[in-house]
């Protein structure tokens, strides 16, 4: 049948093959289920996808207020991140994230100043139950006395003293001598023996019976010996020795003006001996050294000598001195001084209670000369 212009069909048409529509205006499809025409413009039945996306909206932690919405055209938004926020995407999925190195702390809205101290702020602590120490080494002064136990020391440690403790605390059977001459073997009990080698020229050991025994004998020169002054001046007769003048005259113990013989050795009375001040001997001894300086009027010699006088206790009887040194210079003047000095060549030594003095002979008669000098004794 055909149909020649216009023609509207009132009653319901049913196609049972297909239907093909020429010449169709492009228009809006309906939501839900519709028909659509193929690439050939044959109608067909269309799967429901829920209609075409008619606008996008983001809300966001600003609110409804300022949502980003786009409800034409392609909907394109950026989603960025801030200081301590990251968003990254993966296809459709988006992630935020905290970037915690980004965050400002004094920011955050639970900050409280009082609340936030830094290391300098720190002054005190309490007791740190667990977490492992990282910081510098302890000062000495901040540890307890006994904080420290023996727990606590490396099991190296522990041995050393263990080792030590033991060393020291060896008994007496546990060391000995190998021998009593020459050089030394100390033997320990635990194998460690020490050889001590015996000295030479320098004290590098024990040492030699020689060498001990002049180290004794120098010990003895320096504990045994004493130094006494005899000094003066007079005005000689060219006979006579003159001893000094008693104690109780003006000039003494100086001047030099009692005679006691061309030999010094003539016998005086007790009070004489008593008051002319000599020096007393403590200790039984001899004489080791005699030496000083004398100057005198002219040319002429002076004998200086060192005698003793032995008194006897509770005894009134004269008492006759004895020479122990004499030396002899020749003089060269006031104005010049000779030295004399004797360290082996002597007459006798002296005991305890003994009194020593000086007294010098001058070969011009009525000639000065002055005396300082220096004897030097070793007790035995």
């Amino acid at each position: 049948m055909k149909f020649i212009g216009q023609y509207i069909q009132s009653f319901i048409a049913r196609f049972r093959n297909d239907v093909y529509l020429e010449d169709i205006s492009t228009g809006t499809i309906a939501s839900g289920s519709h028909l659509g025409l193929d690439s050939n413009n044959k109608i067909v039945k269309a799967v429901d996808g829920g209609g075409d996306i008619t606008g996008v909206t983001i809300t966001t932690d600003s609110g409804a207020v300022a949502a980003a919405s786009q409800t034409s055209g392609s909907a394109d938004f950026a989603i960025v991140g801030t200081s301590g926020v990251g968003v990254t995407n993966s296809s459709e999925t988006i992630t935020v994230t905290s970037v915690p190195g980004e965050i400002d702390h004094d920011s955050l809205s639970n900050f409280a100043a009082n609340e936030h101290f830094t290391q300098a702020n720190i002054t005190t602590v309490g007791t740190i139950g667990t977490g492992v120490w990282q910081g510098t080494a302890i000062a000495q002064a901040y540890i307890a006395d006994d904080a420290i136990t023996e727990d606590k020391l490396a099991n190296t440690l522990l041995a050393e003293i263990d080792a030590n403790t033991a060393k020291s605390t060896n008994v007496a059977t546990n060391l000995s001598v190998a021998s009593s001459t020459g050089s030394r073997v100390i033997a320990s009990s635990d194998g460690t023996n020490a050889t001590i080698p015996i000295a030479t020229t320098s004290v590098s050991g024990v040492m030699s019976t020689t060498i001990f025994d002049e180290h004794t004998a120098n010990n003895a020169k320096a504990t045994n010996r004493a130094y006494f002054e005899f000094k003066g001046y007079g005005s000689s007769d060219g006979t006579n020795y003159e001893m000094p003048e008693i104690i109780s005259d003006n000039n003494a113990p100086f001047e030099h003006n009692t005679s006691t013989g061309s030999d010094g050795l003539t016998a005086q009375a007790v009070t004489v001996v008593m008051r002319q001040g000599g020096v007393v001997m403590p200790y039984t001894g001899t004489l080791k050294s005699f030496n000083g300086w004398v100057t005198t009027q002219g040319t002429g010699t002076v004998d200086v000598g060192i005698f003793k006088f032995t008194p006897v206790d509770n005894n009134a009887s004269t008492v006759t001195p004895v020479l122990l040194v004499n030396e002899q210079i020749t003089g060269a003047g006031n104005t010049k001084m000779r030295y004399f000095s004797e360290t082996s060549s002597f007459d006798a030594g002296f005991t305890a209670g003994d009194v020593l003095y000086s007294a010098v002979l001058g070969s011009g008669s009525g000639k000065s000369w002055y005396l300082n000098s220096m004897l030097e004794v070793e007790w035995s």
